[in-house]
């Protein structure tokens, strides 16, 4: 009983609306486009979860793959540290390196790594190698995995509604305008056929 007298009343305020005479095309338009940004909000986020997921799976994947394939060696410094300056939105910054070699099989390699500062020639310090024996960084965590996949998945969600939002936000001025223009000719109307009589 009361699903039903909330469900007719729901379809009057539905036909009241559709009938008002103060509710301008503009109104309706600029109504739907409001219910359709809200609606692919919600569609979106099934899309935003499974982008998500495939990309932490393809992350663990790599993770997995970069755990079995790196191996830790030991390098020696052949010089002194010097300081590398990396520039950053935050702040800029520097980072200490030296050159070093270390032996792969019967090879000797050489590249530049990452020292403490003042790291004096001749230091040894464990760095990651790739299955070529080449310098690499340390495997990705299961957890850095996951959390690639969230702001994957965020990154996807909040792309397409700014879109969404932006192309709402630009049609607006435009309804605005028209539903003026049409309030305007309305109130011409109004007071031309008042003094009429």
């Amino acid at each position: 009983m009361w699903y039903n007298s909330q469900a007719r009343g729901l379809r009057k305020r539905s036909a009241r609306q559709r009938h008002n005479p103060l509710l301008r095309r503009s109104d309706r338009i600029e109504n739907m486009l409001t219910l359709a940004v809200v609606v692919l909000a919600f569609a979106m986020l099934p899309l935003a979860i499974l982008v998500g997921a495939r990309t932490i799976d393809s992350q663990l994947t790599l993770a997995e793959k970069q755990v079995a394939d790196y191996r830790t060696v030991t390098a020696t410094t052949v010089a002194d540290s010097t300081g590398v300056s990396v520039t950053s939105d935050v702040a800029p910054s520097g980072v200490d390196t030296a050159p070093a070699k270390w032996t792969w099989g019967n090879e000797t390699r050489h590249a530049d790594i990452t020292v403490d500062p003042a790291t004096p020639s001749g230091t040894r310090q464990d760095i990651w190698v790739n299955a070529d024996g080449n310098l690499t960084t340390e495997p990705m965590s299961s957890s850095a995995a996951r959390v690639a996949g969230v702001i994957a998945g965020l990154f996807t969600w909040f792309a397409v509604m700014m879109i969404a939002l932006s192309g709402f936000l630009i049609c607006r001025p435009s309804l605005n305008r028209s539903r003026d223009a049409q309030w305007d000719r309305d109130l011409r109307q109004f007071l031309d056929s008042t003094t009429r009589h």
